[in-house]
């Protein structure tokens, strides 16, 4: 009986046709393992196609059940209080992995499964309330997962993300949808910019803005519905738009022209995001999050280039280890890439996002748009959005040089010491003021700040904000003050507080380079004195004072070039080196991308040339041309024409100037008036190609000239201490004081530091104390593997004599006798002989 059952057992081993063979394990082509039917179906998708077909069958069912039977009631119930049809929980599971299963087997059936992605679009858009979170999740994956395997197009995949953006109420999820959003536009732009797909993505995300403005009708004021509102599509759009500047993705101004239409946005959440992208903050701290996710997993292992470098030089010479060098090359080139992401990035949270203000299509019709939501939602508005409206208008206004000229009345109810983000206000107040502001409506501001922040009933504090906050006003438009009123603040120079008799100082030096003839006597300095007496009038409204003619510094470099000429030591392939291209001589290669010497012999007869006729030339070019052909590298020749060129304008300057004096007439009475000067004109300017070289040696000329001026006292030296701190900070020293980004510690100034409270004391100790070992002596404690402390016989070694000159031991041996002296020197010899031996 026992060899009958032995006899039956099933086994793996078939025996058919006379062949033994394996069969197939079992459980394959069971249905409740589809991962292994799913590995059977891959490997030979032609050979189970019936297979297939029975569980895309069983797909469609569950799909229509939940397409039809979710979400309606029961045929003959009533509305209340009769629960809707849902599936059971074995069969939300069961759907899950068939689609799943369908998902990874589309690329083997493409006919099948053509309408998938129609079928998960349905699923998470119109019926996605009625469906579960895991089946929700499941349906965003295999999406997902089809666009991975080129199933789909990025065009469809993100027609469905966006509404499900605003459709779906899990955070995660979320997430997860905005993560694969820009991940998906950010590979299509990965080699060149994708124009057809990011048109149509913007395209999408401008009709999703513009239906919140249609549809949201009269603006609510109630918290709960503004916490709705604030969930819409257009909320999303922003998000994406504003990510994908931050990753340098889209750089244009069609993502610019999409945020400066949401800054008027009604719903609040939208308008707050629009308005910090102006203002270079928008979602610092989910940027800080991600960032720090990202340095972790990039801290993981980074190779080292230079090590690797190094192996491959000196050791034997494999293909894994070309492999990994090549490998941790592409890694150090991503993270370099990177870290300059994240260093623009910071640019644009410390100066404001100024490239996005730059590429406004309409300035000020956003600036007048702007101003006009400010003031008719000013009871609509928290106290910080006005804020955060008054600083983007106000940089919109200093940047393009606007005028919107009811903001500073509206500003005036503002400027007081008591009022919130008062430093904010004050900075944004001065931000919008440019050489183009009319001063009639700067004059009264002036006025309210000086009668409110600038008086002996405030403190010390609160004047020099008052003081910082005209002085920066005037520094950008000095017809705005009135002569008294600036008497009395350069009085404040003489206050002794260090911040206010700071900031009054800075007022008069303004006025002692722009108009001294404001200032008292006393107050206008040997600069504006001079100037005064010299005859030199301020500019007049409206003109541009740092307006620029020509290069920089030009006369420098002109000089510098002279001196090293008398000198003897003029170099012209000083100016190439680092700079220098391949030369002509390196162009023999086929691989050579530099200048290329095109041949004009007609030996082969096969090259077109164009040559000048021979009565075109003169006999130097005649004699040139019959020359060998010169492969000199091209500075060379360059020098050599600039030689020559000079050679002969001097000469024909000469016999110029001879025959102006064979045939010039008797000088005649001069005349009554001479005529003004006409500037001059640099001869360097018109007779040499400036090189990288001549540029960077200009701009240390400019910087040497800039610290010998800034020794000087008054205005000069204030002046010129302000161009060097511009030109070693690599700013252009032209750039107009209306474009500068001004922050807080420009008004405040400096301020007396203040008494440390206990707190911050005990947090400065404790700090001191980190990296610090234990109290006591480490003497004898170190490099053993016990601490130990020394010995007394050590100790006394190391003592003062003066405290063992009386000791018994020191007395002994003063007074030993020779014997004993001889004896304790034969112990010692016999005592280091058996040491050393």
């Amino acid at each position: 009986m026992a060899k009958a059952d032995a006899a039956a057992r099933p086994t793996a081993i078939v025996r058919e046709n006379g062949l033994t063979h394996r069969s197939k394990a079992r459980g394959l082509l069971n249905t409740s393992n589809l991962p292994a039917l799913q590995n059977l179906l891959k490997r030979e998708p032609a050979a189970y196609t019936e297979e297939f077909l029975a569980q895309w069958n069983h797909y469609e069912s569950l799909r229509r059940l939940y397409a039809s039977g979710i979400g309606q009631q029961v045929d003959g119930a009533s509305d209340a209080g009769v629960p809707t049809l849902r599936l059971s929980k074995d069969q939300q599971e069961q759907f899950q992995q068939l689609l799943t299963f369908v998902t990874q087997l589309a690329p083997s059936y493409p006919k099948v499964t053509a309408p998938l992605p129609e079928h998960l679009s349905e699923l998470l858009l119109v019926h996605h309330a009625q469906l579960g979170p895991d089946v929700r999740r499941a349906c965003f994956r295999a999406l997902t997962m089809l666009r991975n395997r080129n199933m789909i197009t990025s065009e469809t995949l993100l027609r469905t993300l966006f509404p499900l953006l605003s459709v779906t109420t899990s955070s995660e999820l979320r997430k997860s949808i905005l993560h694969t959003i820009v991940q998906d536009i950010k590979l299509a732009n990965r080699t060149s910019s994708n124009m057809r797909l990011n048109r149509m993505v913007q395209g999408l995300l401008f009709g999703m803005v513009e239906r919140g403005m249609q549809e949201s009708g009269p603006v609510v004021l109630r918290r709960a519905d503004t916490e709705l509102a604030g969930r819409t599509e257009a909320l999303w759009a922003v998000r994406v738009a504003a990510e994908m500047w931050r990753r340098r993705i889209w750089t244009d101004s069609r993502t610019v022209a999409l945020l400066a239409m949401a800054c008027t946005h009604p719903h609040p959440k939208v308008q707050a995001s629009a308005v910090r992208f102006f203002l270079g903050d928008l979602h610092a701290a989910e940027a800080a999050d991600g960032d720090s996710d990202d340095e972790s997993e990039q801290e993981a292992a980074v190779p080292n280039v230079g090590r690797l470098q190094h192996q491959r030089k000196v050791g034997r010479k494999s293909r894994g280890g070309e492999r990994r060098l090549k490998l941790a090359q592409a890694q150090a080139r991503r993270r370099r890439k990177e870290q300059s992401e994240k260093d623009l990035e910071k640019e644009d949270r410390e100066t404001g996002n100024m490239a996005a203000i730059h590429l406004l299509h309409d300035p000020q019709s956003f600036a007048e748009g702007l101003f006009e939501n400010l003031s008719r939602g000013d009871k609509r508005h928290g106290l910080e959005m006005k804020v955060r409206l008054i600083q983007l208008l106000s940089r919109v206004m200093g940047t393009h040089r606007l005028a919107v000229l009811p903001f500073y009345s509206y500003l005036a109810k503002y400027l007081m010491p008591h009022q919130l983000h008062i430093t904010l206000i004050l900075v944004s107040l001065a931000q919008s003021v440019h050489d183009q502001t009319p001063t009639d409506v700067l004059t009264p501001a002036i006025r309210k700040i000086a009668y409110a922040f600038v008086h002996p009933g405030v403190s010390a504090e609160v004047v020099a904000a008052g003081i910082n906050t005209i002085r920066e006003v005037c520094r950008r438009q000095p017809w705005c003050m009135e002569e008294d009123l600036l008497h009395d603040l350069v009085d404040y120079r003489k206050s002794k507080d260090k911040g206010v008799s700071a900031a009054s100082r800075g007022l008069m030096q303004v006025y002692r380079e722009v108009n001294p003839a404001m200032l008292r006597r006393a107050d206008r300095g040997k600069a504006g004195a001079m100037a005064l007496a010299g005859g030199q009038e301020p500019a007049r409204f409206g003109v541009d004072r740092n307006e620029v003619h020509g290069i920089q510094g030009l006369d420098l470099l002109e000089q510098h070039l002279e001196e090293k000429k008398q000198a003897g030591e003029e170099d012209d392939n000083e100016d190439w080196q680092g700079w220098e291209l391949e030369s002509a001589s390196d162009s023999d290669s086929e691989s050579s991308t530099g200048w290329i010497n095109v041949s004009s012999d007609d030996d082969a007869g096969s090259h077109f040339s164009v040559d000048r006729s021979d009565l075109d030339l003169s006999d130097d070019e005649k004699k040139d041309k019959d020359e060998e052909k010169d492969t000199r590298p091209i500075h060379e020749r360059v020098r050599e024409a600039r030689h020559r060129r000079r050679a002969e304008q001097k000469e024909k300057a000469e016999r110029a100037q001879e025959s102006s004096d064979e045939e010039a007439p008797p000088p005649e009475a001069p005349p009554p008036e001479a005529p003004p000067p006409e500037p001059k004109i640099s001869e360097l300017a018109t007779t040499k190609i400036l090189t990288p070289a001549d540029f960077a040696k200009l701009n240390e000329l400019r910087v040497q000239q800039a610290e010998e001026a800034a020794k000087q006292s008054g205005a000069a030296g204030a002046a010129a201490r302000r161009e060097l701190a511009a030109l070693q900070s690599k700013k252009r020293a032209t750039a107009s004081a209306a474009n500068e980004v001004l922050d807080e510690g420009d008004i405040l100034g400096p301020r007396k530091k203040a008494k440390a409270d206990y707190e911050e004391r005990m947090k400065s100790i404790q700090s001191g104390r980190e990296d610090r070992g234990k109290f006591g002596s480490s003497k004898g404690k170190k490099n053993k593997e016990q601490y130990s402390s020394t010995t007394n016989r050590q100790k006394a070694r190391q003592k003062n004599f003066q405290m063992v000159a009386n000791s018994w031991g020191v007395r002994s041996k003063k007074n030993a006798s020779l014997r004993e002296k001889s004896k304790r020197l034969r112990k010692h010899i016999n005592t280091a002989k058996k040491r050393y031996k």
